[in-house]
């Protein structure tokens, strides 16, 4: 006999027993409080110790708090039905206490769940081992919660003042503030926001205080929930710390405070995350203003405005995923399961009206139905997109310390990340396949198999795909001059402006000088006297020789100086389009000689440079065709290669992202050439985008064994 026998002989079965004899009853510290929801009486209670938030109608609420655990479903049934004026039986209110039971919402000594727990069968926990990873499941580590509320109340006691008006109004002063110099220095601070978070140039140490500084940073977000909660007089029983995908993150059980407090204090309990972060910006903003570049206190203030700035406002409240933005849009809507009702309305009916599968689609009111279908696409999208941004961040990391082999922790991240959804997709796959499986075997007849093999075989031998590269790129012109001021003078006219179609030879600026002008006329004038006394010395047969010698001088000096006030009225060399701005800017203004006045671009035909790796360089020739895509404009434009560079160079600054060539030697890079006809006008010289290179047409078959052969050059070789 072992000791799990002497035990039962000992004691038989008498705890479950004496249990399953008592009453069921409400926790005798539930907190509930009445609501209103979409128009109707709702009942809203938190039971302590419990995860989740119950809401009942009135009358079933009315019904639970007559279960004190000494009243027999009898006594009860007699209560409610003489408060109620209807008829109940005991069998009712029994199946109702059950019903009430399957919610876990009875309370229970620590007796009662031990006994409960112990009467869970085996084919029961057979499933949940089974159910459980054998390596642990990485997406979400939970550690042990601990019980703030002693903590929140001395913090309220201590700091309680920040919810005074007055110290309202002078935060959002402050935030006010900060918000001048972000966008002040936006040019700044939304590149370095984006290159903070792309994390394609961190070391182990910026990884290391990122993890520190956002740990910190989220445990006070968690915090302003917390202390805003003790604010309306709601305990705060739990908070806790997990790891999401190794990522940091707090909770913060704030039920209590969402029973008892109406939709503003709700709100405001929500916002108070967001509002905690940005308390912190708004000190650190002028500490990184004032102080000076390069020391530790500026940069320290700097990593806190990226961490705690507009980032976290976007990601916060941002309504698309399950965070601060999305319970503020669901309470002020009153739908409190949006996204989970809008996906499960837009899933069903695509399986149902799409997929033709037997499935039951939810009714949701017309008014809601496109509603529910917009946001359930846009946040489907936003959450994929998320979990992809997540998996190149820990490739950017992984890249950091080895180009070669860093795609390995990125694909495998992704695959942990998506695992639960491609497992997702594998069941919807198999469920369409056993329902339409016996249609689809009807179909598929040995004729049918052929003939569609054969179009696959074809389909892929095809040469249907250009091989391509492509590169960024601005606009130039194609041609283009500079209009300079020959002689100085004061602008006295400006013909054309920035923008305008100027023929070639056409004026462009009219220039005075006043010291030219009268040194032209005293030189025509003595040019006059010159010529008459050399007349004169022919006449008189006398002094002839220096009289002509004097009117040469005069002549080659007027010449000049007529030539020189030619050049005061400026013209354009070539035809094209002024680029300059603000050229009538310039008037009344005295330029020296040498000054740019104005720049005429031939925009009828524009150039792109792009620059091609090396590596590309074997499927493209010297007069590939191409196009353009400028951004921000719908629509192509074609082009063709007028020149490639002779010999290879190393890429321009910020054209590609040379960090994934980190570890290994970066490639070098040859010019293109490429020329595009402006027949419309619609391309401006400065226009960037993103242009394609075409080379010969292969098979998909061959591109794909190109892929293959690529990869195990670079990765095995």
């Amino acid at each position: 006999m072992n000791i799990s026998q002497a035990l039962n002989v000992a004691l038989p079965e008498m705890p479950a027993k004496l249990v399953s004899q008592r009453y069921p009853r409400v926790h005798p510290e539930v907190v509930f409080k009445e609501h209103i929801e979409e128009g109707q009486p709702v009942v809203r209670a938190f039971v302590p110790g419990m995860d989740a938030m119950f809401n009942f109608p009135p009358a079933s609420w009315n019904l639970i708090q007559l279960f004190d655990g000494q009243r027999s479903y009898a006594d009860i049934a007699q209560i409610y039905s003489r408060e109620t004026g209807v008829e109940y039986t005991e069998d009712t209110v029994r199946d109702f206490a059950a019903e009430i039971d399957a919610m876990n919402f009875w309370y229970k000594t620590p007796q009662e769940k031990n006994v409960k727990l112990m009467q869970k069968t085996a084919d029961e926990r057979r499933r949940l081992q089974k159910k459980k990873s054998k390596w642990g499941d990485l997406s979400m580590i939970t550690f042990p919660a601990v019980n703030p509320d002693r903590f929140l109340t001395w913090l309220y006691e201590t700091i309680g003042f920040i919810y005074k008006p007055w110290f309202v109004v002078l935060t959002l002063l402050a935030f006010a503030f900060s918000a001048g110099i972000c966008i002040t220095h936006w040019s700044e601070v939304g590149r370095d926001t984006w290159e903070f978070y792309n994390f394609a140039h961190k070391s182990w140490f910026d990884v290391a205080v990122f993890w520190i500084l956002g740990s910190v940073l989220i445990a006070i977000h968690e915090t302003g929930h917390g202390l805003t909660s003790k604010h309306y007089g709601a305990n705060v029983p739990a908070m806790g710390f997990l790891l999401i995908y190794l990522t940091p993150a707090f909770y913060t059980d704030t039920t209590q405070a969402e029973v008892l407090g109406g939709r503003f204090e709700r709100l405001i309990i929500t916002v108070s995350g967001v509002w905690a972060e940005l308390m912190l910006c708004a000190v650190a903003t002028p500490i990184w203003w004032g102080t000076s570049p390069g020391t530790a206190i500026h940069d320290f203030a700097y990593t806190v405005i990226l961490l705690t700035g507009v980032a976290v406002v976007l990601v916060n409240w941002n309504p698309l995923i399950k965070l601060d933005g999305y319970y503020i849009m669901t309470d002020l809507l009153g739908i409190p399961d949006l996204k989970e009702a809008s996906t499960l309305y837009l899933s069903s009916w695509v399986k149902r009206n799409i997929w033709r599968l037997p499935v039951e689609v939810p009714r949701v009111p017309k008014r809601r139905r496109p509603g529910y279908v917009v946001y359930a696409i846009l946040s489907g999208l936003y959450s994929y997109t998320i979990l992809y941004v997540f998996a190149s961040f820990i490739g950017n990391i992984a890249r950091n310390f080895s180009a070669d082999w860093g795609f390995l922790f990125e694909y495998g991240t992704a695959f942990m990340i998506f695992r639960g959804r491609l497992r997702t997709l594998w069941s919807f796959m198999k469920f369409v396949y056993l329902d339409k499986r016996d249609r689809i075997r009807a179909w598929f007849t040995p004729a049918r198999k052929l003939a569609i093999a054969a179009v696959a075989v074809v389909f892929a031998l095809l040469p249907l795909w250009h091989d391509s590269a492509t590169g960024r790129f601005v606009l130039e012109p194609s041609n283009s001059t500079v209009v300079r001021a020959l002689v100085p003078g004061m602008v006295t006219r400006v013909y054309a402006d920035e923008g305008q179609q100027v023929a070639a030879g056409a004026p462009l600026v009219q220039l005075r000088n006043l010291a030219l002008d009268s040194k032209l006329a005293r030189s025509q004038s003595e040019l006059k006297m010159a010529t008459g006394r050399a007349n004169s010395a022919i006449l008189h047969y006398a002094d002839f020789g220096p009289a002509e010698q004097e009117r040469t001088r005069l002549t080659r000096l007027t010449g000049d100086y007529a030539s020189e006030a030619a050049h005061l009225e400026v013209s354009t060399p070539i035809a094209g389009v002024v680029t300059t701005p603000r050229v009538r800017d310039q008037v009344g203004r005295y330029v020296p000689e040498g000054t740019e006045l104005a720049e005429v671009a031939d925009v009828s035909r524009l150039r792109a440079r792009i620059y091609v790796s090396e590596f590309e360089m074997y499927k493209l020739k010297e007069d590939a065709p191409a196009r353009l895509q400028v951004d921000g404009m719908v629509g192509r434009h074609d082009a063709r290669t007028v020149a490639v560079a002779p010999i290879s160079s190393e890429i321009a600054s910020g054209l590609i992202d040379l960090s994934k060539y980190k570890g290994q030697r970066a490639p070098r890079f040859y010019v293109f050439d490429l020329l595009v006809d402006n027949t419309g006008g619609s391309l401006r010289p400065g226009m960037a985008g993103t242009a394609r290179v075409y080379g010969r047409r292969r098979s998909l078959a061959g591109l794909t064994f190109q892929q293959v052969e690529d990869f195990i050059g670079r990765k095995m070789w």
